[in-house]
């Protein structure tokens, strides 16, 4: 050997080496050493190592096995193996550095590779990596879009002319696309041949740039042969296209290598995937024979590894070769590639790699307008979102659907170059031309009513400090499509101006609907829509004015006293018809509807709107079995799946499953839909059978239009801003909106409006937060047969702080046999603190009262004792039949914590528990507990846990003032205040109220004795007969209920079967149902505040007393509970 040949040698024993991770399938690590070994040998010398020729040269050319780890987590053994090769075996070169990487052992199944680390001398050789050349950066700085998601599009379908692709182009880049390329089956067609179609889209872009102030980019496909790729490409550059798209599967990745290396093309480079799905090392191949799941998710965790990884192959070698964007196909569209899978490539595509720059990872493939904030969420801004063919499918303006595609992806705000004069902003939405359907208005126009929906329920919710947001985020599209384009609804025939509440229906009060403003219901060829999900009442109402069924004015009225335009909607508000806030009973009634209009012969249909949660009640599958076995075809429920509910997504509550199979086992016809899709949604809605009734469901996102919202997930049922700076952020957004939304005369048509607005929500919000302060002399604690003086502090009363939520962890903890379940209102019950502490002592049931009712039985039937919050009507109401048989039969220890008793809720008829004290005192075994102060809140459940059965509260939550120093005591009376001239009984929050009249009182000389009572049932009736026998005028009872039923119907009983003739005056409500307002409000309007008070003591007594001093001496002791501290509004 030569002097000369002894050096060489030397020099490439010395040479450094690259390593290979590869992913073998092996039955142990013994054997994935060894397979490891042969792959070695295989990808350099292709020799078994025992030949002398190997030998030679083994130490200079063939890989060794540097380490091997086993990969848990499969149902087959995996083993991770690195492979460290000599860089002297690529040659220079990356074609022969890629035959090294895999050539041979890519016909082979069992292995795969998993990623290639670069030695540092191959890391600074540019001639064979020269990696991106622009990068994110880079793009960024051409495209002058600083931050934000990039957005692109293709030009489609094949067949169509050079000009026609050119008008795409330019209508395209108008809209405020960034990078428009050509689809990858464009290439030098008659119909569209390259030079031709380049030259003319390429100026069209450039057109469009100089009209707009932006720089978009046309990205030619390079689908050509070798010898014509770059003849292409030079000429591509030559006539103004931006950058240019290269097949690498078809062409070769070392064609991209060759346009990344010479800067006589310099352009950026887009990836196409096509002829790729091949190379892939493919994870779905659930049980060896092939094949995957329609999913497209690896449900079984066997991998069959075979091909390159999903990151190297779209992520790091694209990289190496010199892309700036990667386009591979995103999980959910036409291709089965997982969500892990997407995500590995945008890592690829984006993790640090030395002097590589990061590139765009591109996700695409049958993507829709309502992925994109899905897709934002998972893949970050530095992406390229491309959305092709569903682009196009938007409508014939492209550049209104480029605008929307450009909103959905949150581009709205302008971008300035670093001198600050050219903006890359997107212009705001103007009206497209009307589709060619003359009678109807476009699809183009439902989706800018949506967004205008959305945007006045967001004001809404900014100036109100409050608001059911996401509701507007999922329904909107589909509600605006029922009214514009799916139903014939009619005019509306009612006044634009509802009048305000007049009373529930009765003898001298006739009913009152709100789905006149939907059109003429008695109408018998016209639909009728009935709304089901009322809280989402305040989209409704948005709704209803962008259309103008509603006034402007009417809105205004919005949760305000008096209002039919309630918070929680009812049948006399706009757009209902009929009172629906317990939920899944409207598709009941929707049946009756349906059925009776079926015997009369009306050709109208009858379509239910309605939430998914409402599939966790049981009444709901009762009425859909019902209605397909009656066979009520001209029924139909369009149902917003947006897998939210109040305490969270549903799939963390009760997870309902797979609400489609189970609709269709019982028979329904079901459609599933793209709920933000109008054609689909009209199209779901429109085809239907005279047999079936029909459920369209939509699918929604909860954060559609307003990406900021995932930030609360999982709690989106009611949005309240937590401090001003949060408020500011969506000020923002609110000011975004308007330069794209024009609607009509709105809640802040001028700024000077929402300045006031903001000062009288502010002036709001202090009234309520100050409670009066009620200076009470201190008595004497003297206990007598149930009696107990009540002992107070001289002074102003405490305010509590959510009493109950303060002590219940502590409380529970010292209870282990206690556990707290919840309906869907965990916060809105305080009993999110056990939920997050305690959680093996918590239950969340779901909305399915029912079901919690018995299930809680059978939990005490097991020793425990469960504590269920949850409101007061969905104790009584929905699930009296399972509270009486599975509960109260079986004298069970099951603790009923109804919060929001009476009239202590603005919710409506639906929410307002004024007839549970009546309908619980005819429930053999049950106990009735109330709470009227802070103390007793602290006590109750001791009180609840002492006693041998069930027991049902009326709880009092959020602020609550302490009147007494001591705690309740069960079947012990409190007395207030001793006098001969009449006796008061009072429980709850009219304790409170009455004290108010006290100074009256004594100032008139009339001398009261006071009894609180905190137990109902058993009712202390030796108390009550006997103060009742030493008063002169009689007795007069003020509760928190319906006057039928409760403590004055107990106190008349009592006082009769003891014979003793005094008169009974009973304040409460007066045998009628109420509607939403302040507590405040309606407990004046109904006619048990102290105002009634001393008007019935005047009745009784005959005395002149003036009227109730609402004092202000001294003030509370807490400041109005801040947002975090409020339980979420129903």
């Amino acid at each position: 050997m030569s002097s000369s040949d002894s050096a060489a040698t030397s020099e490439k024993k010395t040479s450094e080496r690259f390593r290979v991770d590869y992913v073998i399938e092996a039955k142990s690590e013994a054997q994935a050493r060894k397979l490891g070994r042969e792959l070695c040998l295989e990808q350099t010398v292709e020799l078994p190592s025992h030949i002398d020729a190997v030998k030679d040269v083994e130490a200079f050319t063939v890989g060794t096995v540097e380490n091997v780890t086993e990969i848990r987590g499969s149902r087959n053994e995996l083993f991770r193996v690195t492979a460290a090769f000599p860089n002297d075996t690529a040659g220079g070169e990356l074609s022969q550095f890629l035959n090294v990487v895999f050539g041979n052992t890519s016909l082979k199944r069992g292995v795969s590779v998993a990623n290639v680390t670069l030695s540092e001398e191959l890391q600074e050789n540019r001639e064979m990596f020269p990696g991106p050349q622009f990068g994110i950066q880079g793009l960024r700085d051409i495209l002058r879009v600083p931050e934000a998601p990039l957005l692109c599009t293709a030009l489609k379908p094949m067949g169509r002319s050079a000009e026609e692709f050119g008008k795409m182009a330019y209508a395209l880049a108008k809209g405020g696309i960034d990078i428009i390329k050509d689809d990858h089956g464009l290439a030098n067609q008659v119909w569209a041949p390259f030079k031709e179609r380049v030259s003319i889209c390429a100026k069209a872009v450039q057109k469009a740039n100089e009209e707009t102030g932006r720089n978009c980019l046309y990205a030619p496909c390079l689908n050509a042969p070798m010898d014509k790729l770059l003849e292409r490409a030079r000429y591509a550059k030559e006539v103004g296209a931006g950058a240019i798209m290269v097949l690498p599967g078809i062409t070769g990745f070392d064609a991209v290598r060759v346009l990344a290396s010479d800067p006589k093309y310099n352009l950026p480079i887009l990836l196409h995937p096509a002829l790729l799905g091949g190379w892939l090392d493919s994870e779905n191949d659930n049980d060896g024979d092939g094949t995957t799941s329609n999913t497209g998710k690896n449900t079984s965790h066997i991998h069959h590894p075979h091909g390159l990884s999903h990151d190297f192959l779209f992520g790091i070698l694209p990289r190496l070769c010199g892309a700036d964007a990667v386009i591979f196909p995103n999980a959910g569209g036409r291709f089965q590639f997982t969500r892990e899978e997407c995500l590995s490539v945008a890592n690829g595509c984006r993790r640090p790699m030395g002097r590589f720059l990061s590139i765009l990872p591109s996700p695409a493939g049958g993507m829709k307008l309502d992925r994109v904030e899905e897709m934002r969420n998972e893949f970050g801004d530095d992406t390229l979102f491309l959305i092709g063919g569903a682009l196009l499918e938007q409508g014939p303006d492209l550049e209104y659907d480029a605008k929307l595609f450009a909103h959905s992806a949150g581009r709205d705000k302008p971008y300035h170059t670093p001198s600050d004069t050219t903006a890359a902003v997107v212009s705001p939405i103007t009206t497209p031309p009307k589709s060619s359907d003359a009678d109807l208005p476009s699809i183009n126009h439902v989706e800018k009513v949506a967004m205008a929906v959305r945007r006045r329920v967001l004001e809404y919710t900014i100036f109100n400090n409050g608001g059911y947001l996401s509701q507007a985020c999922s329904s909107a599209e589909t509600l605006v499509t029922l009214y514009l384009r799916a139903l014939n609804l009619g005019p509306s025939i009612a006044d634009p101006i509802p009048a305000d509440f007049r009373g529930s229906p009765g003898p001298n009060i006739p009913a009152i609907t709100g789905e006149g403003h939907n059109g003429d219901f008695n109408d018998p060829s016209l639909d009728r829509l009935i709304f089901s999900p009322v809280h989402y009442a305040l989209v409704l109402y948005s709704l209803l004015v962008e259309i103008g069924r509603l006034d402007i004015a009417a809105f205004r009225r919005y949760n305000k006293n008096g209002s039919t335009v309630e918070l929680i909607g009812a049948e006399h508000s706009p757009g209902h018809a009929v009172t629906a806030g317990s939920l899944s009973q409207a598709l009941s009634q929707a049946a009756g509807i349906a059925y009776a209009r079926r015997l009369k012969g009306h050709t109208g249909r009858v379509v239910v709107y309605m939430s998914d949660g409402e599939f966790q009640e049981g009444q709901t599958w009762e009425a859909i079995q019902c209605a397909v076995f009656h066979k009520i075809g001209n029924l139909s429920a369009v149902v917003d799946v947006n897998g939210q509910q109040c305490d969270g997504k549903m799939s963390d509550i009760t997870d309902i499953g797979n609400l489609a199979s189970k609709l269709r086992a019982f028979g329904a016809d079901v459609k599933e839909v793209d709920g933000h899709n109008v054609a689909e949604i009209e199209a779901a809605v429109k085809s239907y059978n005279d047999v079936t009734p029909t459920i369209v469901l939509c699918y929604t996102d909860p954060c559609k239009g307003f990406p900021l919202l995932q930030k609360r997930a999982p709690k989106l049922h009611y949005v309240r801003f937590k401090d001003e700076t949060e408020k500011k952020v969506w000020v923002d957004v609110l000011s975004t909106m308007d330069s794209e939304v024009k609607t009509d005369a709105s809640i802040s048509n001028a700024n000077s409006n929402t300045k006031h607005r903001l000062e009288e929500n502010s002036e709001n919000e202090e009234r309520a937060a100050k409670r009066q302060a009620l200076p009470i002399q201190a008595t004497s604690n003297l206990t007598n047969n149930g009696i107990e003086t009540s002992p107070f502090k001289a002074g102003n009363v405490e305010l509590v702080t959510r009493p109950h939520r303060s002590h219940l962890v502590d409380w529970i903890k010292l209870h282990p046999k206690a556990i707290v379940l919840t309906a869907d209102l965990t916060s809105s019950c305080e009993a999110d603190v056990v939920r997050d502490n305690l959680p093996d002592q918590y239950l969340s049931m779901g909305m399915a009262e029912q079901n919690m009712m018995s299930f809680a039985g059978g939990l005490a039937r097991e020793g425990f004792h469960p504590y269920i919050h949850t409101f007061g009507v969905f104790v009584t109401r929905r699930p009296f039949d399972q509270v009486a048989m599975s509960i109260a039969v079986p004298n069970l220890p099951v603790r009923l914590l109804g919060f929001l008793p009476g009239l202590t809720t603005p919710g409506g008829v639906t929410h307002q528990a004024i007839d549970d004290v009546a309908l619980f005192r005819a429930v053999p075994n049950m106990t009735i507990l109330e709470v009227g102060d802070a103390s007793e809140v602290e006590s109750v459940m001791d009180v609840a846990e002492s006693i041998d059965g069930p027991v049902y509260v009326r709880m009092w939550r959020g602020q609550v003032p302490r009147l007494f120093s001591t705690p309740m005591k069960f079947g012990v009376v409190r007395v207030l205040s001793e006098g001969t001239d009449f006796v008061l009984i009072t429980s709850g929050i009219c304790t409170e109220e009455s004290l108010k009249a006290r100074r009256s009182f004594k100032a008139a000389g009339v001398a009261v004795k006071h009894l609180h009572l905190s137990t109902i049932v058993p009712f202390p009736s030796n108390v009550i007969v006997k103060a009742a026998e030493k008063c002169k005028y009689g007795v007069i009872v003020m509760e928190n209920h319906s006057i039928i039923g409760g403590v004055g119907s107990a106190t008349s009983e009592a006082l009769a079967e003891a014979g003793i003739g005094r008169k009974l005056i009973r304040l409460g409500v007066p045998g009628v149902y109420a509607h939403g307002a302040s507590c405040d409000y309606l407990v004046a309007e109904y006619g048990f505040d102290s105002t009634a008070l001393i008007r019935a003591a005047q009745s009784l007594t005959g005395k002149q007393i003036a009227g109730a001093v609402e004092t202000e001496e001294g003030s509370t002791n807490q400041p109005a509970l801040s947002a975090e501290e409020r339980p979420e509004d129903l």
